[in-house]
């Protein structure tokens, strides 16, 4: 392309005979160059029309010859744009002061203006955003060319998607370009080249994503608000770790301070249990160092089902004297160092008649302590004294050596012979191995009266079923009940608990239920011989 007294002259389509005669135009020496606007001279060089430089004329400018397939979409393109109404295409369209020269310029009758930039060789991203935005300062809308799609651009531009490439096969006419179908970016789907080229040019075509400044402009705010956002969240997340941080000190000065808490208060209970310790030491040993033998050398033990030893200890408290009593032959105390030591439990009711017997010998004026039953689990006894209520605990009972004790009732040789006859377990008598016979088969079905029938016996109901013969002895049965209980609620020698049904013997100690007297029943509980060792 080339200027020929301001105008435009394109070597491509000029004829023979005008070409040759340009070179005689009066005005030829001022045909110039789009590109640069230096002198130029028409060649023709194997049948092929172009300009070139004037000789000896240096050029600024670093010229570059267009491909075949360059020039093919070019004139493809321009007889596109002809072909629509009011449009009107330039190829090689130069800015007047040359800072663009378009591959190809739409105008409209309107003034629009368009310029198809044909890119088939490799550019860079900027590049493109470049020169896309300096026809937008010109107020010029560009449109790329391509062979490909360029998707992964950050700044959305017009492109028309051809498929067809620098080394792509040349059509026999330019025109069938325009038939080449592809990816096309402005419809989302595969179509024409020339179907993308006309959407271009229709009146209501619109570009909403406005200049490469402007995206750009949009895309750094984006990254802006981004960056402040990330600012933002990892300032929240600085203030979340100072206060977590502040919390878990403040919660690991709160542990330590109650670990000193738990330390001190340990420490407390350890004092305290050192001096609980110390001073049921110091009791122990006042209340074994106070007990003594009972001084009744003249009154010999009783003769007695069992052996009983006593002693004389007086009361923490009020230093009252009383004899206490125990079933148990005295041994060596244990050390309380002994964590699994316990004192041994025994029940000191069942001594008791038998002291009461030696104190009635031997004519002793002493105090006999009390004999309470300790709440809890398990159930037990222990001696109370008769004067103050002091517990006599059953440690200091235990930590009495033998020499602190009195044998007052020791069994007679006819009694523990009595005792170990009833102790004793019948011999086992040897099984007989032999097979026994087995019994005949039982009927189908065996009478109650019948010394085969297995199984309870039908008892009538008496209120529902029976008949009137047996009513009258029931009643009579329930009255005779009720006889024995007022008298065994009368009788002296049992305390009667508040609900009426649960006796407590007084000889004893024993206690029975309803009117199950038993061995209780005239002073049985106490006649030697009638009760075993191991009963209660």
């Amino acid at each position: 392309m080339a200027y020929l007294k301001g105008e435009r002259v394109d070597a491509t389509q000029m004829v023979h005979e005008p070409w040759r005669a340009l070179a005689n135009h009066p005005d030829y020496p001022s045909l110039t160059l789009i590109e640069c606007g230096l002198r130029a001279s028409r060649v023709t060089r194997r049948g092929r029309q172009f300009f070139k430089h004037y000789p000896d004329i240096e050029c600024p400018i670093q010229h570059k010859s267009e491909s075949a397939q360059h020039l093919a979409m070019k004139q493809a393109l321009k007889d596109r744009i002809n072909a629509m109404p009011e449009w009107r295409a330039e190829v090689e369209h130069p800015h007047p002061d040359r800072i663009w020269i378009a591959d190809v310029l739409a105008t409209h009758a309107s003034g629009k203006r368009l310029a198809f930039e044909v890119q088939l060789s490799p550019q860079s991203e900027d590049e493109y955003i470049r020169r896309s935005q300096r026809y937008a300062d010109d107020r010029i809308g560009a449109v790329w060319v391509v062979p490909d799609d360029l998707h992964w651009f950050r700044v959305r531009l017009p492109m028309v998607v051809t498929g067809f490439g620098k080394s792509s096969d040349l059509p026999e006419a330019p025109g069938a370009l325009m038939d080449l179908a592809s990816y096309q970016p402005l419809f989302g789907k595969r179509d024409r080249v020339g179907a993308a080229v006309d959407a271009v040019l229709q009146p209501t075509f619109y570009w909403p994503h406005g200049t490469p400044k402007h995206q750009l402009d949009e895309i750094a705010k984006l990254e802006r608000m981004k960056a402040a956002a990330a600012a933002a969240k990892l300032k929240r997340e600085e203030e979340a770790a100072e206060l977590r941080r502040l919390a878990e000190e403040k919660a690991a000065l709160k542990a330590a301070e109650k670990l000193a808490r738990e330390e001190e208060t340990a420490e407390l209970r350890r004092l305290a249990e050192e001096k609980a310790a110390l001073k049921a030491a110091e009791v122990e040993a006042r209340f074994v160092a106070s007990a003594t033998a009972p001084a009744a050398t003249d009154a010999r033990p009783i003769i007695a089902p069992k052996c009983v030893w006593a002693s004389e200890v007086l009361c923490m408290e009020g230093g009252h004297p009383m004899i206490i009593w125990r079933s148990t032959k005295p041994t060596t105390p244990r050390t309380p160092a002994d964590t699994m030591w316990r004192p041994p439990s025994e029940n000191f009711d069942n001594g008791r008649a038998h002291v009461d017997a030696w104190f009635a010998a031997a004519g002793s004026s002493l105090a006999k302590a009390k004999v309470y039953q300790v709440r809890g689990q398990p159930m037990r006894r222990t001696f109370v004294c008769p004067e103050c209520k002091q517990v006599v605990q059953g440690r200091w009972v235990s930590a009495l050596p033998p020499e602190k004790w009195t044998l007052i009732a020791e069994a007679s040789a006819a009694s523990v012979g009595a005792r170990d006859v009833l102790n004793r377990e019948p011999p086992t008598q040897r099984r007989d191995s032999s097979e026994k016979p087995r019994p005949g088969r039982l009927p189908v079905q065996v009478e109650e009266s019948d010394w085969r029938f297995i199984g309870p016996r039908r008892k009538p109901y008496w209120m529902t079923e029976s008949g009137n013969e047996e009513l009258p002895y029931r009643l009579a049965a329930k009255k005779a009940h009720a006889e024995r209980m007022e008298q065994l609620r009368a009788n002296p020698r049992y305390r009667v608990s508040p609900n009426g049904f649960r006796f407590e013997c007084t000889d004893c100690g024993g206690e029975f239920e309803d009117d199950n007297e038993g061995i209780h029943a005239d002073r049985g509980c106490i006649t030697p011989g009638n009760r075993r060792f191991g009963w209660r």
